[in-house]
């Protein structure tokens, strides 16, 4: 009925079309949702909210990286680029050389995410890096 090989070469290699992108995003986004909200319960050590929201910015922004590789999404390339840099950010911050709570880290975290998606709506992007399809 439906012919998969008719769908774009982008669209095949997207994660977020496949299960991956369970663990590849929702997990970590949910263990910064969950984390910062035990927190604000007074219930995580401020030092472990830290950890647990420093790796997950370093997760998805892997996760971006590789998936902006794949299928070339600007918002992908972005975040990509700036998960990692404001992950570096929270080690700095764990390690006592930056201090600020963890709430401006998570609000820089979303500020970014949302951010990222406005060039792609609008289409004001070009591509960072070529994709594996345009070399």
């Amino acid at each position: 009925m439906f012919d998969r090989k008719n769908s774009s070469p982008c669209k095949r290699q997207d994660l977020i079309c496949t299960p991956a992108a369970l663990w590849l995003w929702c997990l970590p986004i949910g263990l910064v949702i969950f984390a910062t909200s035990v927190w604000h319960g007074y219930q995580l050590p401020a030092t472990m909210t830290g950890i647990i929201v420093t790796i997950a910015t370093a997760w998805m922004g892997v996760a971006c990286y590789v998936n902006g590789r794949r299928c070339g999404r600007t918002h992908c390339k972005i975040d990509g680029i700036l998960l990692p840099l404001l992950s570096l950010v929270g080690v700095l911050n764990l390690l006592g050389a930056t201090t600020f709570v963890w709430n401006a880290y998570a609000d820089a975290l979303w500020i970014i995410l949302l951010i990222s998606f406005v060039p792609e709506c609008f289409g004001l992007i070009q591509p960072l890096w070529r994709g594996r399809e345009e070399r």
